[in-house]
């Protein structure tokens, strides 16, 4: 017979519940509603280790006070909702300890009801988070630092580069031109990693926002295929544009791009020269199309297609890797279709290639007139 919950009678039970309660890491308070101004009533060792109070210092005092007068949080209002409603909120505000020190609590609010329904008591779980929103300051403010600090001047150097590569700064001779080439191949390259990192934040952080509108799927190759010919062009790979569909579609256009370019790119780069990668755009259902970029590369060992889509993962990770990445491409293009409400995929084999597809559910333009 299973007597893993079975603790003998009930003040053992009881004793046992207090202890456990007591060797918890979390802080834990529980109030009494039924009394004016919902005092505390009992507190663990680890409440008062978090916030450098005495038992007695605490014990009939309303939670308040550890705000002080940093009364104007939101998540306060949210925790007196909760209180009116009798309902769990978690959730994170600033709280101060006895020395005044600042420390940023997230908490779990429960409600306690007896058989009959009635509140009896509050529950409140603590958790001391400081360290957590220290890291979250300083990786925000290095995401600034990129920004400001690296994009802007990067951005500078990159347009007078151009200026020079394409003549309108003068004429050049072969050597200097072909080093100019160079610096701006690889300040492209530095521009590209800075704006991946700093959408992968976004997403991440999930203040990333599509801006959608009906686009035809064809035009949008058009662009792609304007925008990565220089690259297929260096390489001797051909890209086939294959249209299977007319209907227009409800999306981002400039991330579907993205997510396009960082497919063709990598579908470029991994393609032996004079071969052909197919840009394919197809309707799958009636709410449904398909964008597929299709190489006629290596192709992918099963056991390594998992790590694709993952942050900083790549197949070749080593010093001698035949093409350069951070990793983070296929990354944030799985997130801004799943942003679409879609999925992506790659069917691969060694010596068969690789196709990478995508699907967007969309609304189309003769479901909605």
């Amino acid at each position: 017979m299973d007597t893993s919950h079975n603790y003998g009678g009930e003040d053992e039970q009881l004793l046992f519940f207090k202890r456990a309660v007591e060797a918890a890491r979390n802080g834990i308070c529980i109030t009494n509603p039924r009394m004016a101004d919902n005092p505390i009533v009992y507190v663990n060792d680890a409440f008062l280790e978090f916030t450098g109070y005495k038992c007695e210092q605490v014990l009939g005092r309303n939670c308040r006070f550890l705000q002080r007068d940093d009364r104007d949080q939101f998540a306060l209002e949210s925790i007196r909702e909760a209180l009116r409603l009798e309902t769990s909120i978690t959730t994170v505000l600033r709280n101060y300890r006895r020395d005044g020190s600042l420390f940023w609590n997230e908490l779990t609010l429960s409600p306690v009801h007896d058989q009959s329904g009635r509140l009896i008591n509050f529950v409140g779980v603590q958790n001391d988070i400081s360290a957590r929103k220290d890291a979250e300051k300083r990786v925000s403010e290095f995401y600034s630092v990129i920004s400001h600090e690296l994009r802007t001047p990067l951005t500078s150097i990159n347009s007078a580069l151009s200026v020079i590569a394409d003549g309108s700064a003068g004429k050049t001779n072969a050597q200097v031109m072909r080093m100019v080439e160079i610096a701006l191949e690889n300040s492209e390259r530095l521009v590209r990693l800075i704006s991946d990192i700093l959408d992968w934040k976004k997403i991440e952080s999930g203040k990333f926002k599509l801006n959608k509108t009906y686009a035809c799927p064809e035009a949008i190759l058009d662009r792609l295929i304007t925008s990565v010919q220089p690259l297929s062009n260096s390489a001797r790979v051909q890209l086939l544009k294959e249209v299977q569909t007319n209907s227009e579609v409800y999306l981002d256009v400039d991330r579907t791009l993205q997510i396009l370019t960082n497919l063709v790119d990598n579908a470029i780069k991994f393609s032996p020269a004079d071969n052909i990668v197919t840009i394919r755009v197809e309707l799958r259902n009636a709410d449904t199309v398909r964008f597929s970029v299709v190489d006629k590369g290596p192709g992918i060992p099963k056991d390594q297609i998992t790590k694709l889509f993952k942050v900083f993962q790549q197949l070749d990770s080593s010093d001698s890797r035949r093409t350069g990445g951070t990793g983070l491409g296929l990354s944030i293009s799985r997130s801004l279709v799943e942003l679409h409400g879609g999925q992506i995929g790659v069917e691969s084999g060694i010596g068969k290639g690789s196709m990478f597809w995508f699907e967007i559910y969309s609304k189309f333009e003769s479901e909605v007139n």
